[in-house]
């Protein structure tokens, strides 16, 4: 497995949540056991285009950093860190639903991308 691979699997990550999140904003919440009211399927709706452009920024990064691409991956990894986080945070807090499903949902694919990236931006 390649780094830009890796970086493929996260814009294909975006973009499902991204079209998901365009197209079917309360589906999308509803995932995750939260009730989407009309304002909060909205916002859902415009944080969808910046899941939509960071898709195409993740399939697009291994053409642009060329080189550099390592240092990209890594910057990607600390990201999905600070996700990870900030999830167990709010599962802590109440403000996420818990459970095993949730947390896994949630959780899962960022604990994912961030080894995947660490281990091939290394």
């Amino acid at each position: 497995m390649s780094l830009t691979l890796v970086f493929r699997i996260q814009a294909v990550l975006f973009g499902l949540f991204g079209l998901g999140a365009l197209l079917a904003p309360a589906a999308m919440m509803g995932s995750f056991n939260f009730e989407a009211g009309r304002s909060t399927a909205d916002l859902l709706q415009g944080l969808s285009l910046m899941l939509l452009a960071m898709s195409y920024i993740s399939w697009q990064m291994p053409n642009w950093a060329g080189d550099n691409l390592k240092t990209v991956g890594m910057f990607y990894a600390v990201w999905h860190v600070l996700y990870v986080i900030l999830s167990g945070w709010q599962v802590s807090t109440g403000a996420f639903p818990g459970g095993l499903e949730n947390i896994l949902n949630q959780v899962g694919p960022d604990v994912v991308l961030a080894i995947l990236f660490f281990w091939k931006s290394r």
